[in-house]
């Protein structure tokens, strides 16, 4: 890949990934024999673990969240459960979630834990960098206006997600796009803003912590997304470096025609393959000012996000077998 592919540990291994080493594989708690492990599909701060729901014959997907050296459950697991009330076709569905959970683990005695609906695909950072699926300007366009319809559904009760990467969009088995993982994420109860969300993905005012408008934090990832969809994982620019000894970021803020000029380089692509719609799209969401950025309702009228899209039979045909599986 190349030198401003990168985005960011995908999956990394932690201590708590460790956590079902030595959980019996035929019932994960002692008390409660309805949920069993099948496999481990995530090794990110917190696992994420295929199990069977005995009770309803369903495969779902659990993670766990061991519980603080203070004996309390972690403040990751009590924020991404305040949005269980959200029910979206593209918003990942909480199915159960309990707080307190005795487990046999040697390492953790009690764990909160969250089981939700399974996305048989996987995330999009697999879809793009491991099966390397070639996303045409129509399906990339089909997928930001599902991850546009999720994000819409915060954004109007007031929440943010402010963690939005590919690893945090999910594909379920129609390959539906699934707003997924809320542990950084703000309601409007929340007094301030506490993450700084995830490096080359993040709006400044994160990085800064000096963030206070929340949904225009998401507005900035959205542009970091959709660039990456349309290039096939590649950043924009970085924020630990330049690209080929140049800064791209100030590029675009000094001179945008040469940081066009300059990806197309760096892609290997002609001057056309980035349209003026999408230039512009990219430009407005990535402003470093916030209340520069538009709002979802103003993404939805921009002149490439009206433009085509699939259908659900379209989309269908078109993903259908091109993921591997063990």
């Amino acid at each position: 890949m190349m030198e401003n592919t990168s985005t960011g540990s995908h999956k990394s291994t932690s201590a708590s990934s460790s956590l079902s080493d030595d959980l019996s594989t035929k019932s994960l708690f002692p008390d409660s024999d309805r949920y069993s492990i099948v496999k481990k599909l995530s090794e990110a701060k917190y696992p994420v673990y295929l199990v069977r729901d005995n009770k309803l014959d369903q495969l779902q997907a659990m993670k766990l969240f061991p519980y603080e050296d203070n004996g309390k459950p972690t403040s990751f697991f009590t924020h991404e459960i305040r949005f269980a009330k959200f029910n979206h076709p593209n918003i990942v569905s909480m199915v159960d979630y309990k707080t307190e959970q005795e487990t046999f683990s040697i390492e953790c005695s009690k764990i909160s834990f969250i089981v939700m609906e399974y996305a048989k695909y996987g995330d999009f950072f697999d879809a793009l960098v491991t099966y390397r699926i070639p996303f045409n300007e129509v399906l990339i366009r089909t997928y930001f206006h599902q991850l546009i319809e999720g994000l819409d559904v915060l954004h109007s009760n007031g929440a943010a997600h402010l963690d939005l990467k590919l690893e945090n969009l999910l594909l379920d088995e129609n390959y539906n796009l699934k707003l997924a993982d809320f542990d950084l994420s703000y309601m409007p109860e929340d007094k301030v803003v506490t993450t700084r969300g995830t490096m080359h993905f993040r709006a400044p005012e994160l990085l800064d912590r000096s963030c206070s408008n929340p949904q225009a934090a998401d507005i900035y990832s959205l542009g970091i997304i959709l660039f990456l969809l349309k290039t096939g994982g590649m950043v924009p620019y970085r924020e630990d470096g330049n690209t080929k000894g140049i800064n791209m970021k100030e590029l675009k803020e000094e001179n945008p025609e040469r940081f066009w000029e300059k990806q197309c380089e760096l892609l290997g692509k002609k001057s056309t393959f980035f349209s003026e719609e999408f230039k512009s799209l990219f430009i407005w969401m990535t402003q470093p000012k916030p209340e520069n950025r538009p709002t979802i309702t103003q993404i939805k009228n921009s002149r490439w996000y009206c433009k085509e899209t699939c259908s659900e039979q379209e989309l269908f045909m078109f993903m259908n077998g091109r993921f591997e599986f063990l």
